[in-house]
């Protein structure tokens, strides 16, 4: 799957969910709210293996960086997205 680097509200992420279902979501957090929870995120890539987003944040990511914020999100299509 190609890399979007797309960013979405919080909102937005059960869309992504039903677009990308079954895959493996490699996110950065961008902005959170005042309890901590994400507000904006940009999706780095996704694909079914998540060895492929570790690969991508370890060896392809260029501005990777200890001060930025990454999560792992598997979109599973029967369970409700958690992100917002």
């Amino acid at each position: 799957m190609s890399n979007e680097q797309k960013e979405y509200r919080a909102q937005e992420m059960c869309e992504l969910y039903e677009r990308l279902p079954e895959n493996w979501l490699l996110l950065e957090i961008l902005e959170t709210n005042e309890s901590g929870r994400a507000e904006r995120l940009r999706l780095l890539k996704a694909d079914k293996n998540k060895e492929v987003l570790y690969d991508f944040l370890m060896d392809e990511l260029e501005d990777w960086d200890w001060k930025n914020n990454f999560i792992f999100v598997y979109a599973d299509p029967d369970k409700e997205c958690e992100l917002f």
